[in-house]
């Protein structure tokens, strides 16, 4: 829970914000929290990432980055207690986490590693190490870096960058796929590109997109194999991707322009360009509301307070009064919406006051 220095600081942004009001200035940056709220310190953790949620918000899932190496937190969102710790790679990389069929299983990415966990038991029930890709002697496999499931729970999609050499990509990048039921790796694809990003498929099971260095990928994932089918150039480097509730729309965001585009999966084209006008600050965990009415991103860097941006999808402009800020951590490092639309889970860390991990429980 909040330290006495986290809990003032906390008091005293939303005083700011409440001064601010009256005084008719800044309405656009500030937005109380309506709601109850708990912060969770993650035991050892040093950094975690955007946590997973179960169906019924009664669980959230962190994988983070400790003194040993990554570990899964499970925290029981109704009293803000870490229920269980485990050890999931002894490396320094915590992947981003996703839903096995029935939320029985979860999926997780450890360097070079696809780790299943148990979610009745909070146990790690199996790993399987990412088959070698094709290099030149004394380079270096690529990294994994973001996962996406099918809809009937058949089929894991892993991006791996390209082999490099310590200083630049030797080989292209790939799209693995994980067969849930045969539990192993069945093929991989060449994909365009060195850095390939975030993974998505459409409702339809059909559409997979794949986000990167050379813009947003489609491939054609109805047969065992993917196969390309174009590449959407005029996105620009994508990072991160969020789909609209019915799979019909997608926001591709790029972190380092601080922008997002967002686009029409029916005819792969580029709609409208949001522009963040964030200063350059990062921008990440773009997010949209389950009823599709609002599009959110987590707006941070060292020099400032994090700050979650809302979005109307209507028309893809920014509501200021639904800025929510007063975090009780100096850096927000991901951001999940809860399946009721109205209560957001956020991580970040402390480095000088109070110095750790944590996640922090928002309702709107």
């Amino acid at each position: 829970m909040k330290s006495l220095d986290s809990r003032a600081r906390w008091m005293a942004a939303l005083l700011c914000a409440g001064l601010l009001m009256v005084a008719g200035t800044g309405v656009a940056e500030a937005s109380p929290h309506s709601g109850t709220e708990s912060v969770t310190r993650l035991p050892s953790s040093q950094y975690a990432i955007a946590p997973l949620v179960n169906a019924d918000s009664t669980k959230a899932y962190v994988a983070s980055i400790d003194d040993v190496g990554t570990s899964l937190d499970v925290v029981n969102t109704r009293t803000g207690k870490t229920t269980a710790h485990v050890a999931t790679s002894g490396g320094r990389w915590a992947g981003p986490l996703l839903f096995g069929p029935g939320g029985k299983q979860i999926y997780l990415l450890t360097e070079g590693t696809l780790n299943v966990f148990d979610t009745k038991t909070n146990t790690l029930r199996s790993s399987f190490p990412v088959p070698d890709q094709p290099r030149p002697t004394g380079s270096n496999p690529g990294s994994l870096s973001r996962m996406a499931i099918s809809p009937d729970g058949a089929s894991v999609y892993l991006s791996q960058t390209g082999p490099d050499n310590g200083a630049q990509s030797t080989g292209p990048s790939r799209l693995l796929v994980f067969s849930t039921v045969r539990q192993a790796f069945t093929t991989t694809v060449p994909l365009p590109g060195e850095s390939p990003r975030a993974v998505v498929v459409r409702p339809n099971g059909k559409d997979l997109y794949v986000s990167g260095d050379v813009g947003l990928i489609h491939l054609d994932a109805s047969t065992g194999v993917p196969t390309l089918l174009r590449t959407l150039s005029d996105t620009g480097f994508v990072d991160e991707l969020a789909l609209t509730p019915d799979g019909s729309r997608l926001y591709a965001l790029s972190k380092p322009d601080g922008h997002a585009v967002l686009v029409d999966l029916d005819s792969d084209r580029v709609l409208t360009t949001i522009d963040f006008q964030s200063n350059y600050q990062p921008v990440l965990s773009p997010a949209v509301s389950p009823d599709g009415s609002r599009f959110y991103v987590l707006e941070d860097d060292h020099r400032s307070v994090p700050k979650v941006l809302s979005y109307k999808t209507a028309t893809n402009t920014r509501v200021a009064r639904e800025t929510v800020t007063g975090f009780a951590m100096e850096r927000g490092t991901g951001l999940t919406l809860g399946s009721d639309g109205d209560t957001m889970y956020v991580t970040g860390v402390n480095y000088a006051d109070d110095p750790g991990a944590f996640l922090q429980i928002v309702e709107l």
